[in-house]
């Protein structure tokens, strides 16, 4: 009579020894299919529309290095896949793209490419565990902010400072007028007023200043007439590559002569596609050289060529900087503290030179003087 009592506390433990057997097997199971489970990492940019030569550059350079890390084995065992969202240039889509991938918990965004989009798009990431990390936005705006946004390329009150004190010291302008896009106006009409501010600073005189909104019809003739009109020594244009270009076209058309000034966000290969001999001595300061002749970015350019049958820009370098420093941040720990590890880290290996990226999770980097030369864009030293 007493053997049963102790069978059934035998058979009791022995069922709890399994479920705990059980429990253990399936948490192992499911941390190893957390290890191998792919990273999803985030792109935004605009893919569409005529702004759209920035954003596919920073695409292909986003996808150059995702395909490069899983040849490598991944990040920390895992591999990484890549969810790409196009914004359209329209804020409203890009905040709607962003809490997308945020739904899709990828582990961080690339992008966006424009500081209007940055504007629009970095309260979104503000309660969400997803670092922001933009290859090319430069507005002031976003300096200095204690948030879930980090960059690699600096703001552009370094730049705007450098293109003034060369404008004026160097090239000797007294007055330049200003045509500035609206549509991107947390990066141009930042840009336009640090200029201004500087060249003023130096005796010089700004002005007349134009707007075009380049996501309606433009006048390019009407806007050109109306700075040559001015007479001004230098005209500083704060647009895309293709609307700069514009912009150049009828100036030759008028046989104006003055410098022609303009700001990174211009110098893509639509520049030259569509300005042609107008474009030729355009000036502008930024941290891009294709011509680097470093085995580094030899290197990269080769390999890249291979990949796209075309040589990288801006755009597709500073893209493939800002997942590197994604990649860096996630083999350093849990995605959830992605941002302390990046500002942690503090200076970085790019494909043209190293850069810091500080506590508030802006970049630093040494503009340097490009013109267009024949068709090619060339430093100027």
């Amino acid at each position: 009579m007493t053997v049963w009592p102790v069978a059934v506390t035998m058979s009791g433990q022995i069922r709890r020894a399994c479920y705990t057997i059980l429990l253990v097997a399936a948490l192992v199971a499911l941390a190893g299919c957390e290890r191998n489970e792919p990273l999803r990492i985030g792109y935004l940019g605009t893919l569409t529309g005529r702004q759209s030569d920035l954003g596919i550059a920073g695409r292909d350079g986003v996808i150059f290095a995702v395909e490069e890390i899983n040849r490598q084995g991944g990040i920390n065992g895992r591999q990484v896949t890549l969810v790409t969202m196009d914004d359209r240039g329209d804020p409203a889509a890009a905040k709607v793209a962003v809490r997308e991938l945020v739904g899709r918990k990828v582990a961080a965004i690339v992008g966006p490419m424009t500081s209007a989009i940055a504007l629009a798009t970095v309260p979104e990431v503000g309660g969400a565990p997803v670092v922001m990390v933009s290859p090319t936005v430069s507005s002031n705006e976003l300096t200095g902010k204690d948030d879930n946004f980090v960059r690699v390329y600096p703001p552009s009150s370094s730049t705007a400072r450098h293109l003034a004190i060369h404008a004026r010291k160097n090239l000797g302008l007294d007055r330049v007028a200003v045509i500035y896009d609206v549509a991107n106006q947390a990066h141009t009409e930042g840009w336009y007023r640090r200029f201004r501010d500087h060249f003023e600073s130096l005796g010089g005189v700004v002005g007349p200043v134009e707007t075009f909104d380049s996501t309606q019809p433009v006048s390019f003739l009407s806007l050109s007439r109306v700075i040559a009109s001015a007479r001004p020594d230098g005209v500083f244009i704060l647009a895309g590559g293709l609307d700069t270009a514009m912009f150049c076209q009828q100036f030759q058309k008028l046989s104006s002569r003055f410098t022609i000034l303009a700001s990174e966000w211009s110098s893509t290969d639509e520049l030259i596609l569509h300005g042609g001999s107008a474009v030729n001595g355009i000036l502008f300061y930024q941290n891009f050289d294709r011509n680097d002749r470093s085995a580094r970015f030899s290197a990269f350019r080769e390999a890249y060529r291979q990949r796209y049958s075309t040589d990288p820009d801006f755009g597709a370098v500073y893209a493939y900087d800002a997942a590197q420093v994604v990649f860096r941040g996630l083999a350093a720990g849990n995605p959830a503290g992605l941002r302390g590890a990046i500002v942690s880290a503090g200076r970085f290996a790019g494909v043209q030179g190293e850069f810091t990226i500080d506590r508030s999770g802006d970049a630093e980097r040494t503009p340097f003087l490009m013109t267009v030369r024949n068709g090619e864009f060339r430093r100027v030293e």
